[in-house]
């Protein structure tokens, strides 16, 4: 994750064993932010050996598979040996901007309607296209582009491989063939190489390798599996449905429906919506981002000295407040800074951030119910799943549908965990 690397252990049941979390270590430079891919990979394996210890101490069973989950749009350029020669760019980080820029005129359409993709520096083509100008040699052979979750696999492996949940993020993925798109790759120039194998997670058969297992201690027919973008993998393990709507609540809030026809991408593009092909090939996921609302919160936390308890209590009583009390504007680290107008009170600030955040909220969800079905329930998975009084309004603003709170930090690791030990089963 960009805040925290997480680690979940399962039962065979499906019962959480125990968990483990790290800090990331995030560099913030002026574009935005990145890491280096060779600390990730010794953070990465001291805390896989760390929750692999914890296991061993109250369980006897043998590890069947690992599940990788993560940011989606993070990634490195590696050698085919696979050495790092770039930091890994963060999702948020500007490079690609300008790129993104200078081929909307052209191709726009092309671009946007085959992925599903907006044009933007999140996207890794217009990443690449920037790295391709900077660095040209790393396009002309014996180089691949590794996001974080297949660069995990590739250590544990030595695989170059993921799944279809990740591929959209690229840019470079069609939905409707679910595989690399040579028209878009044509467009911006890139070799089909460039990009990992797509295996949907149902068919990853890839075990790790003799001298991993070695290192960790474990047999060597562990499965590895990439289970997904992390906003999927939280999903699936909270249960999306149909008739379950989720609501990904961390620094920036995602919220998830399912629908069983792909949608038209010429309308959720425009929408600020994305696509994800889902686990079962007959599904699609649409992710609406409702804003950078787990930032709000806690920077209002910061302000005004009250913890998220309190914050929550004083909102349940709704006080006015004037209608330019809060104004935002986003860091390069894509986090909310929060500017409020002079002599407010602290229930007035409280009000004016949950008002702002519900407004945005019912926005998004007003553009999901234009192509699936209303939902029956909401989980409501991380930070926002610890404030009662927020879940209450957003189930409100569904219609006063159940709301199901699921608050574990850890909610992307258990989805992949949760992949991972049906994929052995």
């Amino acid at each position: 994750g960009t805040t925290n690397m997480k680690a979940v252990a399962l039962s065979y049941s499906g019962g959480v064993i125990c968990e483990k979390n790290v800090p990331t270590g995030v560099n913030s430079v002026p574009t935005g932010g990145e890491m280096d891919p060779k600390r990730l990979a010794v953070d990465f394996f001291t805390l896989l050996r760390d929750i692999l210890s914890d296991v061993r101490r109250v369980c006897d069973d043998p590890v069947s598979a690992i599940g990788l989950t993560g940011m989606a749009e993070a990634g490195c350029v590696a050698d085919l040996n696979g050495t790092p020669r770039t930091p890994v760019f963060l999702w948020y980080d500007q490079r690609g901007a300008e790129e993104a820029e200078a081929f909307r005129p052209h191709y726009e359409r092309e671009l946007t309607s085959v992925s599903g993709i907006r044009m933007s520096n999140v996207a890794t083509i217009y990443k690449l296209s920037w790295l391709k100008k900077q660095f040209p040699r790393f396009f002309e052979g014996g180089y691949r582009w590794f996001g974080v979750p297949e660069w995990a696999a590739w250590l544990l492996t030595a695989e170059h491989f993921t799944d279809r949940t990740l591929a959209v993020r690229t840019g470079a993925f069609a939905l409707k063939t679910n595989g690399w798109s040579p028209e878009v790759l044509g467009i911006m120039g890139l070799s089909r190489d460039y990009f990992p194998q797509i295996i949907p997670v149902w068919e990853q058969k890839i075990l790790i390798s003799p001298e991993t297992a070695a290192y960790l201690g474990l047999s060597e027919n562990v499965r590895v599996v990439v289970a997904g973008h992390d906003d999927a993998a939280a999903a699936y393990g909270a249960g999306l449905s149909r008739r379950v709507w989720v609501d990904s609540t961390g620094t920036a809030e995602g919220l998830l429906a399912l629908t069983s026809s792909l949608p038209d991408t010429l309308q959720t593009v425009p929408a600020r919506m994305s696509i994800i092909p889902w686990y079962n090939e007959d599904h699609w996921a649409l992710i609406a981002g409702v804003g950078t609302s787990g930032s709000l919160i806690a920077e209002l936390h910061h302000q005004t000295g009250l913890d998220f308890s309190e914050i929550d209590d004083l909102a349940k009583e709704p006080v006015p407040f004037p209608e330019d009390s809060l104004s935002t504007e986003l860091t390069p680290q894509r986090l909310a800074k929060v500017s409020f107008i002079p002599g407010l009170s602290p229930a007035q600030k409280v009000c004016a951030v949950y008002d702002r955040i519900i407004s945005n909220f019912s926005q998004r969800a007003e553009k999901i119910l234009c192509f699936t079905e209303a939902p029956e329930s909401l989980v409501i998975t991380g930070g926002h799943a610890r404030l009662p009084e927020l879940s209450r309004r957003k189930s409100e603003i569904l219609g006063g549908i159940t709301a199901v709170t699921r608050p574990e930090p850890e909610a992307a690791a258990f989805g992949a965990a949760v992949l991972a030990r049906l994929r052995s089963a």
